[in-house]
């Protein structure tokens, strides 16, 4: 039997554990084992926009439940495709279950892509799986690194390249919110390492996370929300919002009034209390669609020289996330669906990064 992380669409705190008989292999098709992935609260951001970006159509399930994507590596257990051997290792986009038949079409030597029907006209960026033998940077060591930050980081390192060519809408001052995450905490990685003379990065969290915001030294201020009336309202000000809360987003819209540039948002890790505020003074927030901004930077600085930027950039922020997070190892079904539930109602610690084997291990 497999096993899959079935998820109520209209209800996301609502998960369960379906298990299926694995069905034959048609011709073409390739069996993937998956072995570990990551949980985040980026996950609980994909299940909360699950029907609005599409986020559901990736793996449909049987029993009409969501599966919640993620990022891991899975083994090819049985191939019906040519050039695709068992025992292979790939990385990329999963559902949080124990296997994933895909379609592979443009196999290459490190990569090959799901051409299965349903996913035809979801976004390419999720669609790519790499053959790890054939990718020098993949280091088996950093498989949890990986997992858990570079989707995140490819987010970040996005919009740091976006915010520089805009010149920071003129902004004095970038506000992110939920700064504990690891997408807030990789922005402003990356805003730190060359930051504009005048630029000041403030870091709005939840109280029980201010400690931990302000310990990780990526931010000159660092604020709580229930003080965002207390933040100087003069210097222009541009928000790049991950929290996604309504009530936030009206507190720092209200509070910054014209002074406000811009308001990207870019996440969800308020889920319960994400739909937009209406009547906002200032500038619409505008939402920031990752791939689609990946597919313009490829097509202006060639996929090599994004390769290249990307890749320079990542190696620095993993060697300084090392101390910035506590690595936590789970095992088999049950607590992938228990760490779902926590995601969910936020009680994972910030510091926290979670990485779910999925079959448990003999003691």
């Amino acid at each position: 039997m497999v096993w899959a992380l079935s998820i109520d669409r209209s209800d996301i705190t609502k998960a369960s554990l379906v298990e299926e008989a694995p069905r034959p292999l048609q011709a073409g098709e390739v069996r993937l084992a998956v072995r570990r992935f990551a949980l985040t609260a980026n996950n609980i951001t994909y299940a909360a926009f699950g029907e609005a970006m599409g986020y559901w159509r990736f793996f449909p399930g049987a029993d009409g439940g969501g599966r919640l994507p993620v990022w891991g590596f899975a083994e090819i257990s049985e191939s019906r495709r040519e050039g695709l051997k068992a025992g292979e290792r790939v990385y990329g986009y999963l559902p949080a279950a124990s296997e994933l038949i895909v379609t592979p079409g443009k196999i290459r030597p490190e990569s090959f892509v799901d051409f299965a029907a349903h996913r035809a006209e979801l976004p390419a960026v999720y669609n790519r799986y790499e053959r790890c033998a054939a990718i020098p940077a993949y280091d088996p060591a950093r498989e949890a690194a990986q997992m858990v930050l570079q989707p995140l980081f490819l987010t970040s390192f996005l919009i740091d390249a976006w915010l520089r060519d805009a010149e920071f809408f003129g902004a004095q001052r970038i506000a992110l919110t939920s700064a504990s995450s690891k997408t807030a905490l990789a922005l402003a990685f990356l805003l730190t390492r060359s930051k504009p003379s005048g630029l000041r990065i403030e870091g709005l969290t939840s109280a029980r996370n201010a400690a931990f915001v302000d310990a990780s030294g990526l931010y000159d201020d660092v604020i709580a929300y229930e003080d965002i009336g207390s933040m100087d309202p003069e210097p222009a000000r541009l928000i790049v919002d991950f929290a996604g809360s309504a009530e936030v987003n009206r507190a720092l819209h209200t509070h910054a009034g014209e002074r406000l540039k811009a308001n990207i948002r870019v996440g969800g890790a308020h889920w319960d209390d994400s739909t937009p505020a209406r009547g906002l003074p200032g500038p619409k927030p505008v939402f920031f669609f990752a791939p689609d901004h990946a597919r313009d930077r490829i097509s202006q600085w060639g996929p090599d020289g994004f390769a290249r930027r990307q890749g320079e950039a990542w190696s620095s922020f993993v060697s300084a996330a090392d101390t910035l997070l506590a690595w936590r190892s789970l095992e088999g079904a049950e607590a992938a669906l228990d760490a779902y539930g926590a995601l969910v109602q936020g009680e994972v610690p910030a510091r926290e990064a979670l990485v779910v084997e999925v079959e448990v291990k003999e003691r």
